[in-house]
């Protein structure tokens, strides 16, 4: 029997019902991804939803979402309609969907019996009769195929052009979709190698990252307090818009408050509004963050910078979820969900009495510490610096896809300071620079000795590396900031950009650690 591959059957329904419906699931499946995209979100519960949302849209019986392992040249379903298996992997070129995976072609069997593309091993494996498929390839923007789009047994008839023409249209979408995740970067790579990380936007797959997830996931679907703990630039805002996004709020808004970016004077007004006339220049009622998140989530970060002052009607609306905008007598109720986040330890600020402790119990009814950089070990520095060489250079239209060898040593010399902020900029530093395929070590904007500040180590009175590995860690951040302060003349902004971090946290690192600059 001849394959059946691009056959078009003749119709068996009405002609217009069907693609009436079509037209409108399609664009549902539009608006469903654009939504998704701007979402850290758990990464298979998204595709699962993209592979329910076409496959119904096609009216078809099952689908599956291959994805592409170009290390070990395989496929493996990364979502399915797949209840009697836990994944199916193949090689490239094995089944409908290898074949499709290696030749870029689309297939279309109104008929699989007889085809010696078709793999019957799976039904075997899974009792399911395969009698029509259609399998598309789902490209990058370079043209790479990144996976494959499959779907099973048309309900009440074959698939036709017109279906296949659809279903290249979706996977486009998908791919836009699969490049704005986290995914992108770990099936470019090439090491390779499974997925080991959940969340959108959140990277790295160690046992400490384990951890974190396992925690996110669990407060997730509470609407307990969480207090997220750790350096800056340790991802501490991408945990809280996680456990948002993967929790029964996610429709709802998402209010983010930089403490830190604020002066004393203003946090209250943003937080909680003003009334007419409450004080010179308030012409008009404003809404505070509170409000604007009702039915959402409130995300405070760097917390620790709240004043003492304001910090007892921040326990108010903790325990009760009310208050009176400045200005104002009436009480306000609100439903929100609260997330915190801080670089301080708040238990020494609590000892000192420059924090409630009051407060900080009612604030840690959760408590996640995002380890730093050089605690989460060599596989997820690798994982995030391929992250952010997929994204910088898509950005700035370059083609380098790889580190060398001496560059990826270099990154792993480095002790990273400024955490996953710095290592973002290194990397878009190193992308711009770069000449070829390859980041070289010469592209990294990096200490050219692996000892990172013997400079700023001699200014101080020390030696090599020897003294310096004696240094706490506050006194190597020290030098740390006051190397790169050097390095920029002075200039605070800049040094700022150039760590990763924002000018406030600079200036309230130059005031703790009494750097005179």
């Amino acid at each position: 029997m001849e394959p059946a591959a691009r056959k078009k059957p003749a119709r068996t329904t009405t002609p217009d019902a069907p693609a009436k419906r079509t037209r409108v699931d399609r664009d549902s499946v539009l608006f469903a991804l654009g939504e998704l995209v701007r979402r850290e979100v758990d990464l298979d519960a998204l595709l699962a939803q993209v592979i329910d949302t076409v496959t119904k849209a096609m009216d078809a019986d099952r689908g599956t979402f291959y994805l592409v392992d170009r290390a070990r040249g395989e496929l493996f379903s990364k979502a399915a309609h797949l209840p009697e298996l836990r994944e199916i992997r193949l090689k490239v070129g094995q089944g409908i969907a290898g074949h499709v995976a290696r030749t870029g072609e689309a297939i279309n069997l109104s008929h699989t019996e007889g085809d010696p593309r078709f793999y019957g091993a799976i039904d075997r494996a899974t009792n399911y009769a395969t009698r029509s498929m259609l399998c598309v390839p789902v490209l990058d923007r370079a043209g790479e195929i990144l996976g494959v789009l499959q779907l099973l047994n048309k309900k009440g008839a074959a698939f036709d052009d017109d279906d296949e023409a659809l279903l290249r249209a979706l996977a486009s979408q998908v791919a836009m979709l699969v490049e704005s995740t986290s995914l992108y970067a770990q099936l470019r790579a090439p090491t390779g190698g499974p997925l080991r990380y959940r969340f959108n936007g959140v990277v790295g797959g160690g046992a400490r990252m384990r951890r974190v997830y396992d925690l996110v996931t669990r407060a997730a679907g509470t609407d307990a307090t969480v207090l997220i703990t750790g350096e800056t630039g340790t991802g501490k805002g991408l945990i809280a818009r996680a456990i948002h996004y993967n929790s029964p709020r996610a429709g709802r808004p998402f209010v983010a408050v930089d403490c830190a970016s604020l002066p004393a004077t203003l946090i209250e007004n943003e937080l909680f509004g003003h009334e007419r006339g409450a004080y010179t220049g308030a012409d008009q009622r404003s809404v505070g963050k509170f409000e604007a998140a009702d039915g959402g989530t409130v995300f405070l970060d760097e917390l620790g910078e709240v004043p003492l002052t304001l910090q007892s009607k921040l326990l108010r609306v903790l325990q009760d979820r009310e208050f009176e905008r400045v200005g104002g007598r009436k009480t306000l109720k609100v439903d929100v969900r609260i997330l915190a986040a801080t670089n301080r330890n708040l238990e020494d600020m609590v000892a000192r009495q420059r924090f409630r402790e009051d407060l900080y119990y009612r604030l840690r009814v959760l408590s996640l510490a995002m380890p730093p950089l050089r605690e989460r070990g060599p596989e997820d520095l690798e994982q995030l610096a391929y992250h952010f060489l997929a994204g910088f250079a898509q950005r700035h239209n370059k083609q380098v896809v790889r580190f060398s060898p001496p560059a990826l040593a270099r990154l792993h010399a480095h002790s990273w300071p400024g955490n996953i902020r710095e290592l973002e900029n290194c990397i878009e530093g190193a992308v711009v620079l770069s000449v070829g395929d390859a980041i070289e070590v010469a592209d990294l904007p990096l200490p050219a000795d692996p000892r990172e500040l013997p400079a700023a180590g001699r200014k101080a009175g020390r030696g090599g590396a020897a003294d310096l590995a004696r240094l706490s860690w506050t006194e190597m951040e020290k030098l740390y900031i006051e190397a790169v302060l050097a390095a920029h003349d002075g200039n605070r902004s800049g040094a700022a950009r150039a760590m990763g971090i924002g000018r406030a946290t600079l200036l309230r690192k130059i005031k703790t650690l009494k750097i005179r600059a």
